[in-house]
């Protein structure tokens, strides 16, 4: 397919079609879910579950794609559908303008993998339990000032409990930057990328410093 060839000298046929077949939740379409969803759909996904509670505001300009002065006080998982339908008029996504709790598995339903790109540790608890209920593989995603942490979560392996305590406090001290924003959405995608396409990781997290220019991978 023309609209994909320039994707063919590092994704194999074979593969392009996988991902046109897939389905992937992404929950937060903020910081980082605007450029995971940015990216997905340019790869060639083309189902999708949207899933965020909020609305655009001003303090989201600095770095969110999907917030512009046109958009402001607009949903957005909306928004990040609309965003979707401008670059391929076949994307088909749910939405979800609610808030995730520890019933909302009907939000996960039907989906292969799904995104972690929220901003609170408290809902990434509750999703990181809802993937392990429903045997999904999980993307995480988190990103503070110059710093981001990428990881993969699934069957066996829940590693977003081992970094994250329930009384642990949210810091927002540090701000949140767009140039992180979007190396940590780009490596949570070419985590997604290996997940589906089935290639062995050494390493289960992945520290970024931005500022500086280190990845550091570890095992947790």
């Amino acid at each position: 397919m023309e609209r994909y060839k320039r994707n063919y000298t590092s994704i194999s046929k074979e593969e392009q079609k996988l991902l046109s077949n897939i389905s992937v939740a992404i929950v937060g379409l903020g910081g980082l879910g605007g450029y995971v969803l940015e990216n997905l759909v340019r790869l060639g996904v083309r189902n999708f579950n949207l899933i965020d509670k909020d609305v655009f505001d001003t303090s989201n300009l600095n770095r969110q794609l999907l917030a512009t002065e046109k958009t402001l006080n607009n949903q957005k998982a909306k928004e990040a559908f609309n965003r979707a339908l401008e670059i391929d008029h076949e994307v088909k996504a749910k939405i979800f303008c609610e808030k995730l709790d520890e019933h909302s598995i009907k939000m996960l339903e039907g989906v292969d993998i799904v995104v972690d790109c929220l901003d609170s540790i408290s809902t990434r608890l509750i999703l990181e339990s809802l993937c392990d209920k429903m045997s999904l593989t999980l993307i995480h995603g988190a990103i503070r000032g110059y710093y981001g942490q990428v990881s993969i979560s699934r069957d066996g392996d829940r590693v977003i409990k081992k970094i994250y305590k329930k009384d642990i406090k949210e810091d927002e001290s540090l701000g949140n930057l767009p140039m992180t924003c979007m190396v940590t959405a780009s490596l949570q995608v070419n985590l997604l990328l290996k997940t589906i396409f089935k290639e062995s990781l050494e390493h289960n997290f992945i520290l970024i410093d931005v500022k500086n220019m280190d990845i550091e991978k570890i095992n947790i």
